[in-house]
This record gives structure tokens, sequence and C-alpha cells, in this order.
């Protein structure tokens, strides 16, 4: 629809701006504004950062160190995550189901709360 494709551009704009990832954005949106349920975003919007980040690890692989900066990813890392990530996407997308979806709202809720107070501090410290 016209209105998920404009939510799709401007997710894109603010990830590729500020380096984020367009799940964090786009998953909050789908379930406020949308009103879908949490646990059919989850694992869209985790397959989604796994897609653009096997990209930008590709991107970063091929481009040449320009003024002597390494640009090179650390793979055995990236490898582990990814295990991680997929196993999380799997199950989380699998036992959410279980989860009363206000549960999951609420501690969503709390970990941006204080992901944000967080941030504030260390932006006056």
């Amino acid at each position: 629809t016209v209105s998920m494709f404009m939510l799709a551009l401007v997710v894109g704009v603010i990830g590729g701006a500020y380096g984020i990832g367009g799940g964090s954005i786009i998953a909050p949106f789908c379930v406020a504004v949308f009103h879908l349920p949490v646990y059919t975003i989850a694992g869209a919007a985790l397959m989604g950062t796994f897609i653009t980040s096997v990209a930008g690890a590709l991107f970063f692989s091929v481009i040449p160190a320009t003024h002597g900066v390494s640009a090179m990813p650390d793979w055995p890392l990236g490898i582990l995550f990814g295990i991680g990530g997929f196993a999380g996407m799997y199950l989380g997308a699998r036992l959410q189901k279980f989860v009363p979806q206000r549960l999951i709202k609420i501690i969503l809720g709390l970990i941006i709360i204080f992901l944000s107070i967080g941030y504030i501090l260390q932006f006056f410290m």
C-alpha cells in the first residue's frame, strides 16, 4: 500500500542517515500505527536487518581501503552474530505467540525508556 511504501521510504532515509537498523524503526510503527500483531512483525524486521547487514558486509569487503583505513568487517564476529540472530529470529517469532501481546509491548516500552534515559545521561556526563 501507499502508506507502507511511504513509511519504508522515511525509515530508509532515517536509518541511512543515522546508521541504525530499519527494523528497529519500522516495527514499532507497524504495531502502533497499522495495528499489526507483534509476533508477525518481529521475524520480518529481523530478516530485513539480516539482509541489510549481509549487504553491508559484502559492500565493505569489496570496496578498497582508502587513506590507510581498513573497512574490512570482522567475519568471525559477524558470523557469530548472524547465527545468534537467526536463532533469535526463529525462536522469538515462534515463542511470541505464547506471550500476551500487552506484556511484550510493556517490556519493549520499558527497554526504550531505559535506553533513552541512558543516552540522555550519557549526553550530559
